[in-house]
């Protein structure tokens, strides 16, 4: 099974994004649109484990929930990956407690580390909104994202739990299932 350890985004934040995606729309960009019940913050992605190993790693992630505490943060401007140039992924960057994230982020590899894991070299929180296809207005899609995301007066996220995750692809995109959700507690 494919796995992945998450921060759940509030339904306030969902329909926020989910506004700005409809208005990129418009532009008619050849993007595959993440679907908002599947936005997410990725804290690790860890890929395919064989099932007896989920237990492992839900008692590795509890020890982490135990030491890290609850945390705060808010969608800030848009991003490009690899950059703005050349955007493959669209999304949007995160401010506020990053110090308490990236301290999550260090836990979850150190525990995961013992269960033979290999850590995060280059974490960067962001919330992707899609992944671009073709190069057809995509001049149009940065400068309008740029815009709203820096129009927007985004809700925070209240950080109080992380989640195990599988993922299952299919031609109509991954279908996102909850293993085990974890209270932060720190």
């Amino acid at each position: 099974m494919r796995i992945f350890v998450a921060i759940p985004v509030s339904e306030d934040l969902r329909k926020q994004v989910g506004a700005i995606k409809s208005e990129l729309l418009t532009v008619g960009a050849d993007v595959k649109w993440v679907e908002p019940h599947n936005y997410h913050l990725t804290v690790k992605f860890i890929g395919e484990v064989e099932e007896h190993e989920v237990s492992k790693i839900i008692d590795a992630l509890r020890r982490v929930g135990e030491e890290s505490p609850p945390f705060t943060l808010k969608p800030d401007q848009a991003g490009f990956f690899p950059n703005e140039r050349r955007p493959r992924v669209i999304w949007i960057g995160l401010e506020g407690e990053l110090e308490k994230a990236f301290w999550l982020g260090e836990r979850v590899d150190a525990y995961l580390a013992e269960l033979g894991y290999e850590p995060e070299n280059n974490r960067k929180y962001h919330l992707t909104l899609g992944r671009v296809r073709s190069e057809r207005n995509v001049r149009e899609l940065v400068s309008l994202l740029r815009k709203l995301s820096y129009e927007t007066d985004f809700s925070r996220l209240r950080v109080e739990e992380i989640r195990l995750m599988q993922s299952q692809l299919s031609s109509k995109g991954p279908t996102y299932s909850v293993l085990e959700k974890i209270r932060l507690n720190g």
